[in-house]
């Protein structure tokens, strides 16, 4: 586990890694058989950050990454979430599509499914349920490989 400092009232972790790099840290654990599309358009607001695809399923996800947190638990962490990203991940939930937020730090992950990232994440929130990112990995492999995710 890394070091962790406070600094104005954050948990700061200590580590040089950004949103870019934790996607590829988790891209270059997926099997071959996962198609992934790390996705950077210009274009269209609110387009998710990637797309996985396997012989059963496929999914959409927008990434996030935090690097400091704040000391309490009920305080919000920040991110940024925009509201075109909330519309187009809402419009492929009703339209049947699998869509998910995932918010990561240097350690833990968080996944937000069903409209959880409508909800403000708290410091406790993300502590009691973040998972290691293999666990995401297998995740991800397991929608994109037998059609549905695995049980985290």
């Amino acid at each position: 586990m890394l070091p962790r400092d406070t600094i104005k009232g954050f948990r700061m972790i200590v580590e040089n890694m950004d949103e870019h790099g934790f996607v590829k840290s988790l891209h270059l654990k997926l099997p071959k058989t996962v198609y992934k599309w790390k996705i950077h358009d210009v274009y269209a607001g609110g387009v998710p950050d990637a797309y996985y695809e396997g012989e059963e399923g496929c999914c959409w996800i927008e990434y996030k990454y935090v690097k400091s947190f704040p000391l309490r638990p009920t305080s919000i962490i920040k991110h940024s979430l925009s509201n075109l990203q909330k519309q187009w991940l809402r419009r492929a939930n009703s339209n049947g599509q699998k869509a998910y937020v995932v918010i990561g730090s240097y350690d833990k992950v968080v996944i937000l499914s069903n409209k959880e990232w409508e909800i403000p994440l708290t410091n406790e929130y993300f502590d009691n349920n973040a998972l290691p990112r293999q666990a995401v990995v297998n995740w991800i492999t397991s929608i994109c490989t037998t059609g549905h995710p695995s049980t985290l």
